[in-house]
């Protein structure tokens, strides 16, 4: 099982947990009771379709995530930049997540 760490780089808080072999990084972290949304997006976001784009994280090495979805390549996201609902953990990763503008 892979080893994911994320940091909350609103908060400054970091928690290690274990996720699932091709587990969403989302559903993962939030049922490890982990933020990775930043401010009212945990309240507004929408909840995992890839729509909003307020999950972004960086992540560590990009190797150990799935490769860019296609509503990632419309959000346009940087080359070491996921959503949260669209990652997929394949191996132990560093995340940061709540990134600040």
């Amino acid at each position: 099982m892979p080893k994911v760490t994320i940091t909350n780089d609103e908060t400054g808080e970091s928690k290690t947990f274990r996720a699932g072999l091709g587990a969403n990084l989302r559903q993962a972290a939030l049922y490890a009771d982990v933020e990775i949304y930043k401010g009212m997006n945990k309240m507004t976001n929408c909840r995992g379709m890839g729509f909003c784009g307020t999950c972004l994280i960086e992540v560590e090495p990009m190797e150990n995530v799935r490769n860019h979805t296609f509503i990632e390549k419309l959000h346009k996201v940087a080359p070491n930049q996921k959503l949260g609902c669209r990652a997929k953990v394949y191996g132990d990763i560093t995340v940061k997540a709540a990134i600040k503008d």
